[in-house]
């Protein structure tokens, strides 16, 4: 197994939900979770070859590999309130009549607050491969344009064989480990997941044992704070 890592720069202020958060207030995790980073990389690969059974195979390669992020000297959280389209109930959806014809009309106009992020500077994802297969995730990484929601666009810098400065990365908290930083829970994948849990095209749903959550140390200390932002500064 070898590193790889890449950097990232966003254009915009993004989000990653932390896990089992409502969408209807959703908090943000202050850098992608691993099985974010891995989906990504497959979504990526799948649109870019049209090849999904090659998607399938990187996945059963990647789903365990160990993940790391370093992040930039400093970056803002902060919560919005905004308006969003939710999906209405089996049997609540309405039928409209139209010049067109005639539509069922399945979301209903609601509101909620999702936490954003901005960042100062880049962000440094790093993934093991395989040595075999390092070349083509190296150019997976190269292609990526968002991690999670289709909102959180960005551009890769670089992608190349590097190995991650662990000091000044996340990683996971050991048991009775004493460091300093802020803790946040990630996802991560199990053994017992399968691409088709995780294929938005597929029937199958993802359960319970294919997922896992990790509390995960970050490096960062809170520089200021008030009600709806949160300043922090990597440490």
């Amino acid at each position: 197994m070898v590193w790889v890592g890449a950097r990232y720069l966003f254009a915009s202020a993004f989000s990653y939900r932390i896990p089992y958060f409502s969408s209807s207030y959703a908090l943000s995790a202050p850098a992608p979770s691993p099985s974010t980073i891995k989906l990504a990389i497959v979504a990526t690969a799948i649109n870019r070859t049209g090849n999904i059974e090659r998607g399938n195979l990187l996945f059963e390669q990647l789903k365990l590999a160990n993940t790391t992020v370093e992040l930039p000297e400093k970056m803002v959280l902060f919560k919005a309130f905004m308006k969003r389209l939710k999906q209405k109930r089996k049997g609540k959806e309405e039928k409209i009549t139209t010049q067109w014809g005639t539509f069922i009309e399945s979301f209903e106009s609601t509101f909620g607050i999702r936490e954003y992020i901005l960042y100062n500077g880049p962000l440094t994802i790093y993934i093991e491969a395989l040595e075999d297969t390092a070349k083509e995730v190296i150019d997976i990484l190269k292609n990526i344009q968002y991690f999670g929601t289709s909102d959180s666009i960005c551009t890769c810098l670089e992608s190349r064989l590097s190995e991650p400065n662990i000091a000044s990365c996340i990683k996971p908290v050991r048991e009775q480990e004493l460091t300093s930083g802020t803790i946040f829970l990630l996802s991560d994948f199990t053994k017992k997941a399968t691409f088709d849990s995780v294929n938005p095209f597929s029937d199958r749903k993802m359960k319970k044992d294919e997922i896992v959550l990790k509390p995960y140390i970050f490096p960062i200390q809170v520089e200021k704070k008030d009600k709806n932002c949160t300043v922090y500064r990597r440490a």
